[in-house]
């Protein structure tokens, strides 16, 4: 009786673990059909919005190959693509499992303003998330980090990145505290400079995290994100986040059937995309259940030589796909 006693308290304790679930998620270039003030989103507007604009024409002969300047004239970025794009993010948020519920809370990158966030959550996933969060960056062609959340926030904040006491024009971190049901959960959603910036800009970004994260005292204290960083950055960025856990790293000691990555570009495979933990979380992080999402409907045959199932991307001719990156999954347990 006396070792039964405590095997079935631990047995109780596991069935009543609460899950908290997030999902990190790069949807390639989210616009909504408007022109923001002093932004550069030329690219993802009508038709009849461009042609109606002074300069459009010089504008776009100079935005270098000719396949950008064929999307800065000719894409017709219409209404009725937007709502198609909408709905399609959304039917991936809902396949996070069978539910079709989505997880607790989706970090979101490339998506360019409050209005298109609010319609994703609204029409796109029906008000599946009550609180969202995007607050305005520097990025020179409007691209922000949004977040979307079943729990309330308690404060959000966005960080700019500053390098050698100069603000960079990108997008910073975002930061939200959560209340989850009693605990509180820090995320810090990332969308570091890209790998055609200098390696320094992504460095900063490391150091500017980790010394954020160090000043949390939350039960859970997540970054996830596209954090742009390629196993071949000398020094890497990522040694900077010595106080970080990254899951996929300890997710493949336990499942190596994981998918290769999250980007496919020129034939490889590469996480651009990651969920780090902060070694003082309270929250236990349920390894075996995080995941790189490839659900079938998201794929498709890559048709440049490899053979593979490569993310089915945003087709704005014929507004079908999804987007260029497959998100990426992690649970905790409270």
């Amino acid at each position: 009786m006396k070792l039964l006693l405590p095997m079935l308290f631990l047995m109780s304790s596991l069935s009543y673990a609460k899950t908290f679930k997030l999902m990190q998620y790069n949807v390639e270039n989210l616009f909504d059909t408007r022109h923001d003030q002093n932004k550069e989103d030329y690219v993802y507007l009508p038709l009849n919005v461009k042609n109606s604009i002074p300069g459009m024409n010089e504008y776009c002969a100079n935005q270098g190959s000719p396949f950008n300047v064929n999307q800065c004239l000719n894409l017709d970025w219409t209404e009725a693509k937007l709502q198609r794009k909408l709905q399609n993010i959304a039917q991936v948020i809902r396949s996070y499992d069978n539910s079709g519920l989505g997880p607790d809370v989706v970090v979101i990158e490339e998506i360019e303003n409050r209005n298109v966030l609010n319609q994703l959550a609204t029409r796109g996933l029906n008000g599946l998330y009550r609180f969202q969060v995007l607050l305005e960056g520097e990025d020179e062609r409007g691209i922000d980090i949004g977040i979307l959340s079943k729990y309330p926030v308690i404060t959000a904040q966005r960080y700019p990145l500053v390098v050698n006491g100069q603000r960079i024009g990108t997008r910073g971190i975002t930061g939200v505290a959560l209340n989850v049901e009693g605990k509180t959960v820090a995320i810090f959603g990332n969308h570091w400079p890209s790998q055609s910036n200098p390696i320094e800009f992504r460095q900063a970004s490391a150091r500017m995290l980790n010394d954020l994260a160090k000043q949390s005292r939350a039960d859970l204290i997540v970054a996830a994100g596209d954090f742009n960083t390629l196993p071949t950055d000398t020094p890497s960025p990522f040694n900077h986040l010595v106080d970080f856990i990254d899951a996929e790293r300890e997710a493949r000691k336990i499942n190596r059937n994981l998918h290769p990555g999250t980007h496919f570009f020129k034939g490889h495979w590469s996480s651009l995309d990651h969920i780090f933990i902060h070694k003082s979380s309270k929250m236990r992080p349920r390894f075996d259940r995080f995941q790189i999402m490839n659900r079938p409907f998201m794929m498709k045959r890559d048709e440049r030589g490899s053979g593979q199932m490569i993310p089915n991307r945003f087709d704005f001719d014929n507004a079908t796909g999804y987007a260029d990156h497959l998100p990426m999954t992690m649970e905790f347990e409270y």
